[in-house]
């Protein structure tokens, strides 16, 4: 379980590294990737609202009768 962990943790700090280094290298192409990532996660959360909103209130037939 601590080769995991030390894994884990080595792999976050690469992929952050990594990060800082094509942010400082290339930043127009972190500026796109971040604007595409936030219109992506606006439409998810739009297509789960309007799904959500759509299934309306529960059937009287799902109701529980006392």
């Amino acid at each position: 379980m601590l080769k995991t962990v030390g894994a884990i943790a080595g792999g976050v700090f690469v992929g952050a590294l990594v990060m800082e280094i094509v942010r400082t290298k290339c930043p127009d192409t972190m500026d796109k990737f971040y604007a595409k990532l936030g219109s992506l996660s606006t439409a998810i959360k739009g297509g789960f609202l309007e799904g959500y909103r759509s299934t309306g209130k529960p059937s009287e037939s799902a109701e529980v009768t006392a």
